[in-house]
């Protein structure tokens, strides 16, 4: 996710903060299939839908809540590999932030489009804007993924978002 460079050391710190904050808390982590350490998202995302809506939704920047929850709810974009012409090939497309199935919630959709920033500004490649085209806003997501991050870290500071399982 090509941020502005202004923008992209504050959002490297507040993830990487973030994640170490949330795998501190035996609810939020998981294991991958090798034992591997990972932030369990979907107990992140079911412990802010928990949460009065003044308690964290409102909590953010009016910017935010607009960036993320107008509209169709599906974005930022995710990569995904599809066939194009027998060979694989990585492209970025929309995706709605909740299964169609759950019903919708403002925090979870908030903790999903952060989680997708990312991911998109994390994992490489995701560099080039003509690959990940984003119509030139991506400072805004980059900006509304920080806020929510700084949020869920504020909440754990403040103890409403669990105790750390150890100091």
């Amino acid at each position: 996710m090509p941020v502005s460079e202004n923008l992209a050391i504050p959002l490297f710190r507040a993830f990487a903060v973030l994640e170490y904050q949330l795998k501190r808390r035996h609810a939020f982590l998981k294991a991958d299939r090798f034992g591997n350490a990972m932030v369990d998202w979907s107990e992140v995302k079911a412990a802010v839908d928990g949460f009065p809506a003044a308690d964290f939704v409102l909590q953010l920047d009016a910017f935010t809540r607009q960036k993320v929850l107008d509209g169709a709810r599906e974005r930022p974009k995710v990569q995904v590999v599809v066939n194009s012409g027998g060979r694989r090939k990585a492209t970025f497309e929309p995706r709605p932030l909740q299964p169609p199935n759950e019903v919708r919630s403002d925090a979870r959709a908030l903790v999903e489009a952060t989680k997708r920033v990312r991911n998109n500004l994390f994992h490489g490649g995701k560099e080039d804007p003509g690959e990940q085209p984003f119509d030139g806003d991506d400072d805004e997501w980059g900006r509304a993924a920080l806020d929510v991050a700084q949020t869920l870290l504020d909440l754990m500071d403040q103890g409403a978002f669990g105790a750390p399982d150890h100091p």
